[in-house]
């Protein structure tokens, strides 16, 4: 009996740290361009964490077309260095300019790093954001995913594979509407499937089961959606997400 109440009361223990664990909150700050940006994707993982009752505020430093390298000289206003070096964030989420990885890799590299130490001399982890290839080149897919890996490594931050999970969600369905009309950016629906790959890494949950339908409030207090999906279409979403996010692991 004593030891059947020993493992109860070990087991109530184990259950408590988890609830604590998820009500830690997490500052995420974005630090990209555009397909940051594009249909809301930090609000949308925001609003995925509530769903579960996790605690993520997410802000960002974005501007279209920038790089990371315009990122740490303050180009076109931005604070991204005093942004990080504030501390009020615990995770940094780096993206590059989408063709960086193709067209200048080593300054995806020498800017990367820089920022990366950056975010960690703050007391946050970095992330990088490992982004798709265009629509109309699936093959540009192989060199990003390299140059953001070998980012990674370098500065020790964990892997959003995005650009992973849009590759195997065209492998299945080739017509699925990530794009925009310019073959670039993401739809309406490609923000919600990197939402979901955003979420399950940041979490250490699946996005299965989370809603088609994210809505928070303005502030005036009304309605705001966010983003609103099919169910099949994001289930599929879902679906990739947990799938690539467990093959990164």
């Amino acid at each position: 009996m004593q030891k059947q109440g020993l493992l109860i009361f070990l087991l109530f223990l184990f259950t408590v740290s988890l609830s604590a664990q998820s009500k830690v909150s997490k500052d995420i700050l974005f630090v990209g361009n555009s397909y940051t940006y594009f249909w809301n994707l930090p609000q949308v993982v925001a609003q995925m964490a509530v769903e579960r009752d996790i605690a993520i505020t997410t802000r960002q430093s974005t501007s279209g077309g920038t790089n990371l390298g315009q990122h740490y000289r303050g180009a076109k206003a931005l604070k991204s260095v005093e942004l990080i070096q504030s501390g009020d964030f615990n995770i940094v989420v780096l993206q590059d300019h989408s063709r960086r990885a193709i067209d200048a890799p080593d300054s995806l590299m020498y800017y990367g790093a820089l920022l990366g130490e950056m975010v960690k001399k703050s007391g946050a982890q970095p992330y990088v954001y490992l982004t798709w290839a265009r629509q109309w080149d699936p093959s540009m897919q192989d060199p990003i995913t390299k140059e953001y890996m070998a980012l990674a490594k370098k500065i020790n931050a964990k892997v959003v594979p995005v650009g992973l999970a849009w590759e195997k969600a065209r492998e299945i369905n080739p017509h699925f509407p990530l794009y925009d009309q310019d073959q670039s950016h993401p739809s309406s629906l490609g923000t919600y499937l990197s939402a979901c790959v955003f979420f399950a890494v940041m979490t250490d949950q699946s996005p299965v089961g989370l809603p088609n339908r994210l809505i928070t409030t303005d502030k005036d207090g009304e309605k705001l959606y966010l983003t609103i999906q099919s169910k099949a279409d994001a289930l599929f979403c879902q679906q990739i997400a947990e799938q690539v996010v467990a093959e990164m692991k």
